[in-house]
């Protein structure tokens, strides 16, 4: 069932107000309750909050299209992300000369580095005592592993925050001048600085000299520099997130962090827990074509879909209980919040091994933590992440 709003249904149902951002899961359970698919006219975006739905949505790339933008409008921008920005057969060229850097045997190779990474940063946290856990945990771990894996060394953390932050911010409702400007920034500093300086044998170097395992990247134009530059910047800020959001959720379940602790063995399963249940993206957004349906009912042509990730995964048809972190959940990694279908995120076997190394570290130096201060979350209108996490790390004896 497709659902047009009433007037004064609408305000109360946009998931971009400044308070459903802040909380968004009562307007996730008000929108999934109001149909398949619900239509905001002032916004003239359709809103896909169910599991089954928003699954179905991501997985037929026929009808719900990405190579017409997948943002919350159309881009401008003269160059776009080659791998989130195109469709089969373009896509699948693209993913190909990528996909191997990626699979298990490349990352694990990794290992070494990122755990190394992971017991230096949660070790100078706990040293440190009181901390803000995005600026002490969650930043530094994907600052770390993107350099690992790409070669690019960036001029600060500070920088790389802000640019990776820009590139989704720059086109939200609420994107700003100076988003965009930070954007061209990073590009910038990329072409004349990170590109030139990268290593020798580094996942950068094998994209923008060779193309990519096959050599499938088009030489011609910007395509090997923008496929680069969104592995690079979409890592930094998703897992990140997810780092964050993984801090105050145990906060907010110390049982939880209590058992996480008895039984570290859990922690694979914990990562998709706390995926599905503080879902990093927000958002993906697609363009419907081909007289496209959902839950049945036609939506219009070119009509902007926004599939809502962290409501799909709150849905209590595919969750018992939903809004209750339980890091044993049976079928936690049928969460969407890598996506699904043929985007299904590129670096989450990345974004797994750094989070598992950050996990394994503070399950065997942290017996709990302690809220300093509030926490505060960030205005992103599609990343849900935090700007600040103060707390006190009280190490295990």
């Amino acid at each position: 069932m497709t659902t047009v709003l009433s007037e004064s249904q609408r305000s109360d149902l946009d998931p971009y107000r400044p308070e459903a951002i802040d909380d968004p899961y009562p307007t996730y359970t008000r929108i999934r309750d109001a149909g398949s698919a619900v239509y905001i006219p002032e916004r003239d975006i359709w809103l896909v909050a169910g599991h089954e739905d928003a699954t179905r949505v991501l997985r037929n790339h026929t009808d719900f299209v990405s190579g017409d933008g997948v943002t919350y409008s159309a881009p401008t921008r003269s160059e776009r992300y080659p791998l989130l920005e195109s469709d089969p057969p373009e896509h699948t060229r693209i993913r190909r000369a990528v996909q191997p850097s990626f699979q298990q045997d490349p990352i694990d190779s990794f290992g070494p580095g990122v755990r190394e990474a992971a017991a230096r940063i949660v070790s100078a946290a706990v040293d440190e005592g009181e901390v803000d856990a995005v600026t002490a945990i969650a930043q530094p771990m994907p600052d770390r592993a993107m350099e690992l894996l790409t070669g690019l060394t960036p001029p600060s953390m500070t920088s790389l925050v802000e640019w990776s932050d820009a590139v989704v911010r720059a086109e939200e409702p609420a994107g700003t001048e100076r988003h965009g400007e930070l954007l061209q920034e990073a590009l910038g500093w990329l072409l004349t600085e990170g590109i030139p300086g990268m290593p020798a044998h580094c996942l950068g170097r094998l994209l923008v000299e060779q193309g990519g395992t096959n050599g499938g990247l088009h030489e011609e134009g910007m395509e090997r520099v923008m496929t680069l530059a969104s592995i690079w910047l979409a890592g930094i800020d998703s897992t990140g997130a997810l780092l964050g959001n993984a801090v105050d959720a145990f906060i907010e379940n110390p049982e939880q962090w209590e058992l996480l602790r008895s039984r570290p063995e859990l922690i694979p399963n914990a990562i998709d827990e706390l995926i599905r249940y503080e879902s990093p993206f927000r958002v993906f957004y697609r363009r419907a074509h081909n007289g496209a349906q959902i839950g049945g009912a036609p939506v219009p042509d070119g009509a902007s879909i926004a599939v809502l990730l962290g409501a799909a995964n709150r849905d209590p048809r595919q969750f018992a209980d939903p809004d209750r972190l339980d890091i044993t959940r049976e079928n936690a990694r049928t969460h969407v919040g890598f996506g699904a279908g043929l985007h299904l995120c590129l670096g989450q076997p990345l974004a797994r091994l750094e989070v598992r190394s950050i996990l394994t570290e503070l399950a065997q130096r942290v017996e709990r933590f302690e809220r300093t201060g509030d926490a505060v979350r960030d205005p992103s209108q599609t990343v849900r992440k935090f700007s600040a996490i103060p707390v006190r790390l009280v190490p295990a004896t």
